[in-house]
């Protein structure tokens, strides 16, 4: 889906744009992955226990291999297609889900880091990295934007929680739709772990802690701004409706208790 600064030629410029705007609907989504045949074990089936989806680099990586690990039967997961259409089929199938969420450029700069460090690409070309930034910033804010009016189907895992105590997330989720799954102990040991059975590109890295400052130096334009203005202030919202949503569910439990 992505990788667009390594997709520079026309045709896979389109197919990435095709592909983009498709993943918001799931009525264009679907219909493609199916023509496609690519991937169809991540997709959302009525069959899917959990669904667990947000923009690259948000841990999705992490999280898919965390909760796999500690579950003690197998687990008919979706997940990993970045794609708003998959959050909304599974609200529209009542199934549990998990929407993951990082701080727009932490997740972008995230993303095109990893792209030239898989590819092994110059970060010379400035006009290229720019353009690439701008396209993935415009994707992260129609991705939530198109999910946001679905906010009472899923658990939202802001990045910081998922990477410091993904359990306290799977509790969540069992909390809200009276599931059982297994919590993820969040040690220093269990993370290693997770990060060398999924690959590198599940946690940070040397060397895109050096690509990431250079890349920045590409948002400073009023054009770059005014995006980032407009995805931070989305981004705020989720994590209101996070906060709200566990406040709500500790007053319903003291009702209870009560």
């Amino acid at each position: 889906m992505y990788y667009l600064v390594f997709s520079n030629r026309p045709l896979l410029q389109l197919k990435f744009e095709i592909r983009s705007f498709a993943s918001l609907y799931p009525k264009l989504f679907y219909p493609l992955m199916l023509v496609s045949g690519r991937y169809p074990g991540r997709s959302v089936q009525r069959n899917t226990e959990l669904v667990i989806e947000g923009f690259p680099r948000s841990a999705n990586s992490f999280s898919m291999g965390a909760f796999l690990s500690v579950q003690t039967r197998p687990i008919v997961l979706a997940s990993h297609l970045h794609a708003a259409a998959q959050i909304i089929r599974a609200s529209r199938l009542s199934i549990p889900t998990i929407l993951l969420i990082r701080q727009p450029v932490d997740a972008v700069i995230s993303l095109l880091s990893l792209e030239l460090q898989t590819h092994n690409l110059s970060y010379s070309e400035r006009d290229l990295l720019k353009l690439s930034l701008k396209k993935y910033l415009i994707n992260w804010i129609a991705f939530y934007q198109q999910v946001k009016p679905y906010y009472n189907d899923y658990i939202i895992g802001l990045f910081d929680e998922v990477t410091k105590d993904f359990g306290a997330v799977i509790k969540k989720v069992n909390q809200r739709f009276k599931t059982d799954f297994n919590l993820f102990l969040h040690t220093e040991e269990s993370v290693k772990l997770i990060h060398e059975q999924v690959g590198f590109h599940a946690g940070p890295s040397q060397k895109r802690q050096y690509l990431k400052p250079i890349l920045i130096k590409h948002l400073d334009s009023d054009e770059m701004k005014l995006l980032i203005y407009e995805a931070e202030a989305i981004y705020r919202e989720f994590e209101m409706l996070a906060k709200v949503n566990s406040i709500e569910k500790t007053k319903f439990k003291l009702r209870v208790e009560r």
